[in-house]
């Protein structure tokens, strides 16, 4: 059986170890871009309008304004809700939120802390929006450089609009 001498071995080994060191460097830095890219660089705004049919099958809407700020952890909501009754109440916060990356688009979040501005009057008839953003599940998906569809918890959907 014929031997490569050992020089040669050597430079066989190097070349592929340099190769794939190129291909697997590759793919770390176009998963690193990948993250990057999925997740809004800047505060976005977002309209709320929403229906949320609890277990009961009575219906709560809801019309209002959101921002989500990624680097300092903030979810500020402003919307009033209806109940089935068609009560109003005003639904006025701001979330200390802390994001936990789990792939390229979904975040676990933990709510740290909420302020509860004057104007809300929520807080004993909307339990479900309290549960629903004290932590869970927020998913970002790109639709083009100032737009990302998000969806928190499944409560509240809808694209997120990044000034320019």
């Amino acid at each position: 059986m014929y031997k490569l001498p050992h020089h040669r071995t050597k430079k066989i080994t190097l070349w592929l170890s340099l190769a794939s060191i190129m291909v697997f460097g590759t793919l770390i830095a176009l998963q690193a871009y990948t993250y990057h890219e999925d997740t809004p660089q800047a505060q976005c705004y977002a309209s709320i309008d929403f229906v949320y049919s609890s277990d009961n099958g009575l219906r709560w809407t809801g019309k209002g304004d959101m921002s989500i700020n990624m680097d300092a952890g903030e979810i500020y909501l402003y919307f009033n809700l209806k109940n089935p009754e068609q009560q109003s109440f005003l639904y006025n916060r701001r979330l200390q939120v802390n994001f936990e990356k789990l792939d390229t688009s979904r975040f676990l979040f933990k709510t740290l802390s909420a302020t509860v501005f004057e104007s809300d009057n929520s807080s004993k008839h909307a339990l479900f929006m309290r549960r629903g953003l004290e932590g869970g599940l927020i998913t970002f998906s790109r639709f083009s450089d100032v737009e990302y569809y998000y969806n928190i918890n499944n409560i509240l959907t809808g694209v997120c609009h990044v000034p320019t």
